[in-house]
């Protein structure tokens, strides 16, 4: 019986010095903001790698290949930080619109995350506003209604200052 307890304790105090032995699932966490832009607009990448992914590198290393910038960009730390950092860029107007995914590297060479970045078209042409005066087709249905209720409203007036000036005279 005292060796069976004996193995027990054993086993109870190896538990901790096991856990504590495994590698940590490390992560890092990426964002671009704003998420949703349009060519030539300015974009700000940040990253917060993680404790154990950081190998003790001055900085995170952003993949422009994808949007059109430089290959390798380094990226400043946020307020000394040795685990945030961030960099703002404005992207060429070049850029087609759709989606990316840049790769940020974490400092050491440890495994980085992606920004999901959404580039979308920049609006041509003028504002559609209907039949206007510079419109090069008309809706003559449109205009006739005008008229005609331009006219109603002339004819109901008219006769509206008849019936007064009738009934001034009537009374007076």
């Amino acid at each position: 019986m005292r060796l069976f307890r004996y193995i027990a304790v054993v086993v109870l105090l190896a538990i901790p010095v096991v856990v504590a032995g495994t590698p940590a699932a490390y992560s890092s966490t990426a964002s671009a903001s704003p998420s949703t832009v349009t060519p030539g607009e300015a974009v700000t990448f940040t990253v917060h790698c993680d404790q154990g992914l950081n190998a003790g590198g001055a900085s995170a290393i952003l993949d422009g290949s994808t949007l059109g910038l430089a290959s390798q960009i380094p990226m400043n730390a946020i307020n000394g930080s040795l685990f945030d950092f961030s960099i703002s860029v404005t992207l060429p107007s070049s850029i087609q619109p759709g989606g990316y995914a840049p790769s940020i590297s974490c400092p050491g060479g440890a495994a980085g995350a992606t920004a999901s970045l959404n580039v979308t078209a920049v609006p041509t042409g003028g504002a559609a506003t209907g039949d206007g005066t510079t419109a090069t087709a008309t809706d003559s249905g449109l205009a006739i209604a005008g008229l005609a209720m331009i006219g109603t409203g002339a004819l109901a007036g008219g006769v509206a200052v008849r019936r007064r000036r009738a009934a001034a005279r009537r009374s007076g």
